[in-house]
């Protein structure tokens, strides 16, 4: 009976081991990897209570994200990051940076705002970090007096919008008198003088619009022609056409006829 009782302990016991070694999951290889604890907006300067370190399976580990909070603690964000993603160092400012607007900025590029009503900001439907096209319309002194509407810059970054300079997620319109665009050197001297000489104005370019259009721009003289047309010239006698004709005799009846 003893036996028997030792002989079933026995077998469960080899059971239950054979059952776990094959329903046993290998665990992967783990990393460190520092995270956002909450939304975090352009322009801020990293700091510990917005940053956390936590274990993911090293196959899932982005390239060039921030392993300890020492790397990036200090860092300017340059993009927007949200809550419980990876830290990328594509994502911020190079090492020095300081807070604020000028950490949004590319290092060849100059911020330039320029004075704007809700007609000419878009109705204030602008946001940081939108594109936009500039018009100028200026008059033209060339003898005549009109005006000459031209886009002299395309796919502008909008840096800020009055004081705001981050993304808030809300789609309303924000009506304000001043926008802050990223220029290089060259546009912001010419949109220095068209904001001087003459009427400036901004148009909002689609998320995914990239392209490059030529334009040739128009002229006040322009918007009319074609749609008028001119009386037409008087004919001189020196241009008329001699008449000819010839004299029919019907008995005592003298006619003209002409031909």
């Amino acid at each position: 009976m003893a036996v028997a009782v030792v002989a079933g302990l026995l077998a469960t016991f080899g059971i239950h081991r054979y059952v776990v070694n094959k329903t046993q999951v290998a665990l992967a290889p783990t990393g460190m990897v520092a995270v956002a604890t909450g939304d975090i907006a352009p322009g801020t300067a990293l700091a510990g209570v917005s940053l956390k370190l936590v274990s993911w399976p090293k196959e899932l580990i982005p390239p060039q994200c921030a392993a300890s909070l020492n790397q990036v603690e200090g860092r300017v964000v340059t993009f927007p990051i949200s809550s419980g993603e990876p830290i990328m160092f594509s994502k911020l400012a190079p090492v020095g940076t300081a807070a604020g607007l000028s950490g949004l900025l590319d290092e060849s590029k100059r911020a330039l705002t320029v004075r704007v009503d809700d007609v000419t900001g878009v109705a204030g439907f602008l946001h940081p970090r939108d594109r936009v096209d500039v018009l100028a319309d200026m008059k033209i002194k060339s003898g005549v007096d009109e005006n000459y509407s031209k886009v002299i810059l395309q796919g502008i970054t909008v840096l800020s919008i009055g004081q705001i300079w981050q993304q808030t997620g809300d789609d309303k319109p924000t009506v304000v008198n001043a926008v802050t665009l990223e220029l290089t050197p060259e546009q912001a001297e010419i949109l220095n003088l068209a904001s001087n000489e003459g009427k400036i104005r901004l148009a909002l370019r689609g998320s995914g619009n990239e392209a490059t259009v030529e334009t040739r721009g128009v002229a006040s003289s322009n918007l009319f022609a074609g749609m008028m047309k001119p009386p037409p010239a008087p004919t001189s006698q020196k241009d008329a056409k001699p008449e000819k004709w010839v004299e029919v005799i019907k008995g005592c009846q003298r006619s003209k006829a002409t031909l």
